[in-house]
Parts: structure tokens; sequence; C-alpha cells
């Protein structure tokens, strides 16, 4: 599969009446080839924040590959949007957030994520996901937006207090939250 045919399979899933389980539906059928969706994503370090993972932006369409290192995790943060992510490789867990009327977050539960395994999460929930083990967690991460261009909020890890997310202060807080025991 080439990266033409990766995104004209997402983008018209996206175009479809139910884009986030269309989106799943193909995402499902790549699971079963999870080496060559590697291979054709190998060109991307998945590093370096969302503007160096996205390998295409569309107004209904967001495809990223993304690499969290060992010991990496994310402060609570959502997508402005839904989202679909498969796991290619590695191990992640995602802990899943119910967002209130007032941007509080009530912790709903926990996903663990082993290779070919896909979480999705609703427009109106928040996470945190975090590398489990020794390797890098690596995912094919669809968002049904821009997402870099969406209205997004991320939660201090430790007050988990909610602040409009800023791509200057996403990576102190992501620090801050990798250095915590556990998400909050």
């Amino acid at each position: 599969m080439t990266v033409a045919e990766l995104v004209a399979r997402m983008t018209e899933a996206a175009g479809s009446g139910d884009p986030q389980a269309a989106v799943r539906a193909e995402l499902e059928a790549l699971k079963g080839d999870l080496a060559g969706l590697a291979e054709t994503l190998a060109y991307l370090p998945g590093t370096g924040g969302n503007a160096n993972q996205a390998f295409f932006r569309a107004p209904n369409l967001s495809l990223l590959k993304v690499s969290f290192p060992n010991g990496r995790r994310t402060p609570p943060h959502n997508h402005g949007t839904w989202a679909n992510i498969l796991l290619l490789s590695g191990s992640e867990k995602n802990t899943i957030y119910r967002r209130t009327a007032d941007e509080q977050l009530v912790r709903e539960r926990e996903v663990v994520l082993e290779p070919g395994s896909i979480i999705t999460i609703p427009a109106d929930m928040a996470h945190v996901a975090e590398c489990m083990g020794d390797r890098p967690a690596i995912g094919l991460h669809v968002y049904g937006t821009n997402v870099l261009g969406a209205e997004r909020l991320m939660w201090d890890p430790e007050t988990v207090q909610p602040e409009t997310l800023d791509w200057r202060t996403y990576e102190p807080l992501a620090q801050k939250a990798s250095g915590m025991a556990s998400a909050p």
C-alpha cells in the first residue's frame, strides 16, 4: 500500500454518513498487515509534535504517525473531534475521561493497546496516552478534522485544570505528566 492509497481509503471513509465508524472499519481491515503499514509510514519519524507527525490534513480528516518513547505520558487532552488510533508496534495505555459541562474530567477507564489494537475516542472525551514497555508505542492516528487547526483543550496533570491547548506549554505539561506515578 502507498501513502496515496491509504489517504484515499481514509478520505472516502471520512466522507461517509458515519465517518468515525467508517474509518474504524478501514483500520480494522488494515490491521492484518501491520508490517506493511509500518513500512508505508517508515519515512515519518513520528516524533517532534503533531506538526511533524501529520502526513495528511483536510477540513474533515487528519492522518498522523505518532511515536511515544519509553516513559512518555501526555497530559490529559482532547482532539477537538473524534479519533481512531491503530497501534502498529509497542504497547500504549490510554486513560479515558468523560468531560463535564464545565470541562472537568471524570476518569472512565483504561485501555491498553497492543499491536493491532484500535481505540475509538468520541469527540466529547479526553485521554492520556503513555508508552508501556521499553519499545516506542507507534500508531496511526486518524482524526475527524484538521487536528492542527482545531480548538483543543489540555489539562494540567497535577491540578487537572483545563486550558486551551498551546504547543508552547504542552511539552512542559507532558514532562510533568511523564514524571508522575500515574495519569490523574
